[in-house]
C-alpha cells in the first residue's frame, strides 16, 4: 500500500492494571503512522481506566457502567470506527505486547476483502506458539489449531488461509461489518469471533495468517488467568452449544454434535466431582442449563474473573 490507511485500534479493558502499562508502552513503539486508539472500559474498578486516560490522553476512552463483555465492547469500538470512517480495525487484547513492525506487516497483507492475523507467541516463553487460529470442525464443535502450543519454527512461518482465529489480534476491514453484521452480543465472550468469522467467510472474505507480524500474549491474563476457571467453563460450555446450533446445516448434524457433546462431558463431570471441584461442576451445569433455557448474554450466577 502506497499510503498508510487509518487504523482504529480497539481494545476492551477490564481490570488490567497488572499489565496495561506494558501494553501502552508497546503501542507507542509501533512504526505505523496512522492509528487511533479506542478503549472500551467494561466498568473496571482497579484504576486501569484512569491509568489509560492519564497515559493516553489522545485515545477515545468509552467508560461503560457495567461489564458489557467482549462482544458488546468490541461492537462499541466498531461503531466509533465507522463514525470516523476508519477503513481498518485492529482488535487487540491488552494483555499483549508487539514487535514495532507488527501493524505495518498486517496492513501490508490486508485488502478490502482480507482479514489478517499475526503469529502470536507466549509472552512467558517466546519459543512456543500461542496463536489460536486454524480450522473449525462444525460437526463436533472443535477447533483445529494447527500451531497452538507448538514450538515456533519453519512450519509456523509460512502464510496460509484459515477458517477461524481469535480476536486476540486481528486486522479487519471495517466494511466487513456492513456485510457480516456485528458481533453477536448473546455470546458475551468466547466463540463470538468464531461466529463472526464464519459469517464473513460465507460472504466471500478471506482470513490470512501472516507470520511476519509478531505479537506476544499473556494468554488468559485478561480473563482471570489459568487454563480453565469456572467463569471460562460456563461461557465456553454454553456458547459452544449455541454456536454449533446457530450454524448447523441440518438437524442430523446437530443431533450428532449433541451426542458427542454430552458423551464427552460425562468424564469431565466425574473428574470434577471426584476431585471436589464443585465450582467447575456448577459452571458446566449452569452453562448447559442456561443454553437450553435460552439465557444468553452475561450471567450473574458465575462470578466475573
Amino acid at each position: 500500500m502506497s499510503e498508510a490507511p487509518a487504523v482504529g485500534i480497539v481494545t476492551v479493558n477490564y481490570n488490567s492494571a497488572a499489565f496495561i502499562g506494558e501494553f501502552i508502552d508497546s503501542l507507542s513503539r509501533f512504526d505505523y503512522p496512522n492509528t487511533q486508539l479506542i478503549v472500551v472500559d467494561a466498568a473496571s474498578w482497579d484504576g486501569s481506566a484512569d491509568e489509560i486516560a492519564r497515559r493516553c490522553p489522545q485515545a477515545h476512552l468509552i467508560r461503560c457502567g457495567e461489564n458489557v463483555g467482549i462482544a458488546r465492547g468490541n461492537n462499541l469500538g466498531v461503531q466509533l470506527c465507522r463514525e470516523q470512517s476508519l477503513p481498518y480495525i485492529l482488535f487487540l487484547n491488552n494483555d499483549t505486547t508487539h514487535e514495532p513492525d507488527c501493524l505495518r506487516a498486517l496492513v501490508d497483507a490486508a485488502d478490502e476483502r482480507t482479514l489478517v492475523v499475526p503469529r502470536i507467541l507466549y509472552a512467558h516463553d517466546r519459543r512456543l506458539i500461542s496463536t489460536h487460529a486454524g480450522d473449525f470442525d462444525w460437526t463436533l464443535g472443535l477447533f483445529r489449531h494447527t500451531y497452538h502450543g507448538k514450538p515456533d519454527g519453519p512450519a509456523t512461518r509460512s502464510r496460509r488461509e484459515l477458517q477461524t482465529a481469535s480476536f486476540c489480534c486481528i486486522l479487519v476491514p471495517t466494511a466487513t461489518f456492513d456485510e457480516a453484521g456485528p458481533l453477536d452480543e448473546r455470546f458475551f465472550m468466547y466463540y463470538e469471533e468464531t461466529d463472526f468469522l464464519r459469517r464473513a467467510l460465507q460472504r466471500g472474505y478471506r482470513l490470512l495468517y501472516v507470520p511476519e507480524a509478531v505479537v506476544y500474549h499473556r494468554e488468559s491474563a485478561s480473563s482471570g488467568g489459568g487454563w480453565m476457571t469456572p467463569f471460562k467453563h460456563y461461557y465456553a460450555t454454553r456458547n459452544r452449544l449455541y454456536l454449533v446450533r446457530k450454524h448447523a446445516r441440518s438437524r442430523w448434524r446437530y443431533a450428532l454434535f449433541t451426542l458427542y457433546f454430552w458423551t464427552t462431558r460425562v468424564p469431565y463431570l466425574i473428574r470434577y466431582v471426584v476431585s471436589g471441584q464443585r465450582a467447575m461442576v456448577k459452571a458446566m451445569a449452569l452453562g448447559m442449563l442456561h443454553y437450553y433455557q435460552g439465557r444468553m448474554g452475561r450471567t450473574l450466577e458465575v462470578q466475573d474473573f
